[in-house]
């Protein structure tokens, strides 16, 4: 039985925040932020509880955690397009005389008049401040909720940290220890020099068939173009040029653009609305929603076996890990990528639809499973959890801090240790990586 150890604040404010909680997706009067895909804040998804988790007769021993990185600048297209498409856009908005409207109000009016862009090429995929609150919070809730794993004194046999070759990962490592250690510490802590392709971290850049006949395949991403060129991307582009007045002024690629644009604006900015998320409906965002989560799908989810077969050399890290005998060690957290944390939790058996998806499901699947605005928002995060309890070891599960059931224990929030190898026996006795990736 799960204990909760609440002080009487706590209490206060899990009851104000209890509708909250209850869902995936809390967007405080802004609905565009439940449908941003994997450019989606991790506010919108976090689980915000610090109470301490305990079960009678276990008690926690080690963690091991896999975590994007937090919320970052776009890629350096998308900011071109930011600065140069997107202003002459702003401008007929304003030119236009078809505002104000029932859509694009005079406050949404006044933030395009007050807009800019804020970022430069040279910036491209940098950790946002954002981000970087997103890393803090996250640790200090994980301290709180496992304090005897999650210890607030820094030692490097006690912690390993690792971040992949990437500024964002980097810091997003930095600012995750500083919410454990403080500011002074967190400057100390060890990490082992980065690679470009680390086989734990982003096992996927080491598979060459996975690169060759998934990655670099244009079939790949097949049904993502269908459903782009399908009828609703079509209506979408229609309705939104009617909305403005436009006639057929917005192409597919700007509504990606502008799609894009909210996103990033809003993930960045949780006070204020991004003048860009005005022209879309609710409607329109999901439809906008199904094609990063086609494209996720089929190039690193459920879309091709090897896709998330490959994850066995980070699932058997984890299983060595929490096995080892080494009292010393308690804690390991890798600081990653989007690609890493889907194929993950599709090695894992999670989030798997009875249908896969496709380019013309979309009105059947709107309560799928594999909606990549809940499963993958920026800073997602996995965590395991070894208990030692009177009845053996065993291993309680987090995605995005919210306890998951596994295949290997549908009925338990506590899976032991000896159901979850005996499940995942292929996956841990016969993870051949080079016979699985290798093209020779």
């Amino acid at each position: 039985m799960l204990v909760m150890h609440l002080s009487l604040n706590l209490i206060i404010f899990v009851l104000l925040t209890c509708v909250k909680l209850a869902h995936l997706c809390t967007n405080d009067g802004y609905p565009f932020e439940c449908y941003l895909s994997t450019m989606t804040p991790y506010r919108t998804v976090s689980n915000k509880d610090f109470y301490k988790i305990q079960f009678d007769g276990c008690k926690a021993k080690k963690a091991w955690m896999v975590v994007r990185h937090g919320t970052r600048n776009p890629k350096a297209a998308t900011i071109v397009g930011m600065k140069e498409r997107l202003p002459l856009i702003k401008q007929k908005i304003l030119d236009s005389s078809s505002f104000p409207n029932e859509y694009v109000k005079n406050r949404d009016l006044d933030l395009f008049r007050k807009w800019k862009p804020s970022v430069h090429p040279k910036d491209e995929k940098k950790l946002a401040h954002e981000g970087e609150e997103e890393m803090l919070l996250l640790a200090e809730r994980m301290q709180s909720r496992f304090p005897a794993v999650f210890d607030n004194v820094y030692t490097n046999t006690t912690y390993r940290f690792k971040y992949t070759y990437s500024q964002r990962t980097q810091k997003s490592a930095y600012y995750f220890a500083r919410g454990l250690f403080g500011k002074a510490t967190a400057k100390s802590v060890y990490y082992p020099e980065p690679t470009k392709q680390d086989p734990i971290l982003r096992f996927y850049k080491l598979c060459e068939k996975w690169n060759k006949n998934i990655k670099k395949n244009p079939e790949t991403l097949l049904e993502k173009r269908l459903f782009e060129n399908g009828i609703e991307m079509k209506q979408i582009v229609n309705n939104i040029n009617q909305r403005l007045g436009f006639k057929s002024y917005l192409t597919t690629d700007d509504i990606t653009l502008i799609y894009h644009t909210c996103a990033f604006e809003t993930a960045w900015n949780k006070k204020s609305k991004s003048p860009w998320c005005s022209i879309f409906t609710v409607d329109d965002l999901k439809v906008l929603e199904y094609v990063e989560d086609l494209k996720m799908y089929w190039q690193d989810g459920y879309g091709y076996e090897l896709s998330y077969k490959q994850a066995c050399p980070a699932f058997g890290d984890m299983i060595n890990f929490l096995e080892s005998n080494d009292p010393h060690s308690k804690v390991t957290v890798y600081f990653t990528h989007s690609g890493t944390l889907l194929k993950m939790l599709a090695h894992l058996g999670l989030y798997k639809d009875e249908q896969p998806l496709t380019a013309d499901s979309f009105s059947k699947m709107s309560n799928r499973q594999w909606k990549t605005s809940k499963i993958d928002s920026f800073a997602t995060n996995l965590a395991f959890l070894l208990f030692g309890c009177e009845d053996g070891d065993k291993i309680l599960t987090l995605h995005q801090e919210r306890v998951v059931r596994l295949p290997s224990c549908p009925n338990s929030d506590l899976c032991s240790l000896n159901q979850m190898n005996k499940y995942y026996e292929n996956s841990i006795q016969s993870c051949d990586f080079d016979a699985l990736c290798n093209t020779r």
